[in-house]
């Protein structure tokens, strides 16, 4: 089971992620000036009363019960002669081996509580056990492979928050640092999961609000999830992901010049577009706005990011939504920027498989078998070969 922190997108819509874009790289671009002042992108008189959410105290504190059982523990013989990260970072150690790992996002002594829930509640977690401490506190955004599931309409995409605590009497230099100066924690690593960047405080602080913004829509609570992902944009306005998920709220709404708004105006920041255009896209189809769609599709086809995982994680999006073509034109964009990797020629294949072309199947499986180097994955890509030449023998 994956640990993840879920964002949400709209069903036939694109994905929505975090993504950085490396110093050496160029990206072209779509040239909009279109910035709106706060107060535009936000429509509260058709949202009703505000819902009343949870302040950051609430949601990174523990009860008085909890903090005097740990501090308890930290008194222990375990625990008594380790720095307090070191301290943190064992107790959380120890409270994994149990851990329920599951989608909703939880507050610090919830999760502690039911020893449960995503990664964000872990980092959450982290965090009221830091400030209890007396420990510093850094986080990290990490890019893992896609894991997609579809909840009430929604298609589902994750998000892995790493966190890195340390002893605040320590001196740190940039230049010199020992092991133990600083304890990174994963806290469910998983094979092929790279560093993106460093997380700032209101970025973090704004995940929560999307997260339970997400949960909100997969729950129907439309309204709610409008005031939880107005909060986050308050704290971080730059934060593209909850600028993302908002034009895609008002869409689902029906409030297409808001959404229209919102895209816009997170296309205005010149950088990470791709997930953005698509959803763009899908809204102006949806509105039977053909030639503005048709002019954002032929700059979606063109756009040149260097990214394959980018590229991969909307083919598989499309996969999922039946789109086959589309999926396929996304799937030759990863390939033609990392011909080297197995996993868009896996996805090539299974489109086309779908689409009836077996034998455009077999032949990306057979290279996708090929590129595979982890013998687990060649070996379900044999078999994945195996029933596609058993159904073109069948047809013969």
């Amino acid at each position: 089971m994956k640990a993840s922190c879920k964002h949400i997108n709209q069903s036939l819509l694109p994905l929505i992620f975090f993504w950085v874009l490396t110093a050496c790289t160029s990206v072209k671009t779509y040239k909009i000036d279109q910035q709106y002042q706060p107060q535009a992108l936000f429509n509260d008189q058709v949202m009703g009363k505000p819902s009343v959410l949870l302040s950051q105290d609430e949601v990174f504190d523990l009860t008085p019960k909890q903090k005097e059982d740990i501090k308890r523990l930290f008194r222990s013989a375990d625990y008594r002669n380790l720095s307090p990260s070191q301290q943190v970072y064992q107790f959380l150690k120890t409270q994994l081996h149990h851990f329920n790992f599951y989608s909703k996002t939880l507050i610090a002594h919830e999760a502690l509580d039911q020893n449960a829930g995503n990664c964000l509640s872990l980092a959450i977690l982290t965090k009221a056990l830091a400030k209890m401490n007396n420990v510093g506190i850094q986080y990290e955004l990490a890019k893992t492979p896609g894991v997609f599931q579809r909840e009430n309409g929604f298609l589902l995409n994750s998000q892995h928050i790493r966190t890195v605590i340390f002893d605040k009497n320590q001196r740190y230099s940039p230049y010199y640092s020992s092991k133990d100066l600083k304890i990174k924690i994963d806290y469910f690593s998983t094979l092929g999961s790279r560093t993106l960047r460093k997380v700032n405080k209101d970025e973090f602080y704004a995940m929560f609000y999307s997260n339970r913004a997400a949960e909100a829509m997969i729950d129907g609570e439309m309204k709610s999830a409008y005031w939880h992902l107005k909060e986050a944009i308050q704290l971080d306005p730059d934060n593209l992901v909850a600028i993302n998920m908002l034009g895609v709220l008002y869409g689902r709404m029906g409030h297409a010049n808001y959404a229209e708004r919102l895209f816009e105006h997170g296309l205005s920041f010149g950088h990470d577009q791709l997930e953005m255009l698509n959803n763009y896209h899908k809204l102006l189809e949806r509105n039977n706005r053909t030639a503005k769609a048709l002019e954002i599709a032929t700059i979606l086809d063109d756009y040149d990011d260097p990214d394959p995982f980018k590229w991969l994680d909307l083919a598989d999006q499309e996969l999922k939504n039946e789109n086959y073509i589309r999926a396929i034109r996304y799937y030759e964009k990863a390939i033609q920027k990392a011909d080297y990797l197995h996993q868009p020629y896996a996805g090539l294949a299974k489109a086309n498989f779908f689409l009836g072309r077996t034998h455009k199947a077999i032949a990306a499986i057979r290279q996708a078998i090929e590129n595979a180097h982890n013998g687990q994955m060649v070996s379900v890509y044999q078999t994945k070969y195996d029933v596609m030449k058993s159904k073109t023998k069948s047809h013969n």
